[in-house]
């Protein structure tokens, strides 16, 4: 699958994102480490729905972009809008992971009328000092991603096998610093003031083996978005999408289905 582009905004920001299938519109946002090509998660979504999955400014070939956005959730949620406009998308599911479902709820709470259904895997953005949570920003410099894994050696096989190890760590890194920039030194967004906003039906999923979003914070979640349901991806790490792509789009073609 190709990556595409197209230019949003009246900057004309360039979004570089990747679109196939057919159907109801689904805009997927990805996890702290970006999207690795068309993965097998986003063909399989892409079976059922109308799939779009960019990149967020910072990640991947959007990196030079980082300094563009601010902190918070506003600049993000704009940007996406821009981009669900200049695709002529005026609503559609969406499913976030990660700092991906943290950006998916902003959207749905500030600007509801562009989201019908919301599934959000994993969600980074609230804090709670009883349960707590890994860093994901100060592991060890030489494999900083690997606690985003329920087995830690999944690092290698998804992110560095069959690459250039120098060009696939510094890409790694380069995603975790764009993230860093809206969740460091302390994942609270302030999200938690604005979930009770959202409109649209939605889906919260922990996975069981997740450190860095324990599955403490589903309910949560649940509690602040009113009638949201909450399920769990078992054996699964904070990156269940890449782990585990048949149960994660299985979890959200059941939900939106």
């Amino acid at each position: 699958m190709e990556l595409k582009t197209i230019h949003v905004g009246h900057e004309g920001r360039t979004v570089h994102y990747y679109r196939a299938g057919q159907g109801k519109p689904l805009l997927y946002l990805h996890h702290l480490l970006g999207i690795r090509g068309f993965e097998p998660a986003l063909a399989q979504l892409a079976e059922h729905y109308d799939l779009i999955a960019p990149f967020a400014p910072g990640w991947g070939p959007a990196k030079d972009d980082l300094p563009d956005i601010d902190p918070g959730a506003l600049d993000l949620t704009l940007h996406y809008c821009d981009l669900l406009d200049a695709l002529g998308v005026t609503q559609t599911d969406v499913v976030g992971i990660s700092i991906g479902a943290w950006m998916a709820a902003e959207l749905a709470a500030i600007s509801p009328q562009r989201v019908a259904q919301l599934v959000l895997v994993n969600p980074l953005g609230l804090w709670l000092d009883e349960v707590g949570g890994e860093d994901a920003f100060a592991q060890h410099p030489g494999f900083p991603s690997r606690v985003l894994f329920s087995d830690r050696s999944m690092r290698e096989k998804l992110l560095i096998a069959g690459r250039d190890k120098m060009e696939a760590h510094v890409e790694e890194l380069l995603n975790l610093r764009a993230g860093a920039k809206f969740l460091w030194p302390i994942p609270d967004t302030g999200v938690k003031r604005r979930l009770p906003r959202i409109k649209a039906r939605t889906l919260i999923a922990t996975s069981e083996k997740d450190t860095i979003v324990p599955a403490a914070y589903g309910p949560a979640w649940q509690a602040a978005i009113p009638g949201a349901q909450l399920t769990t991806l078992p054996d699964a790490g904070h990156i269940a999408e890449l782990e585990q792509p048949d149960a994660f789009s299985a979890l959200v073609r059941g939900f939106l289905n």
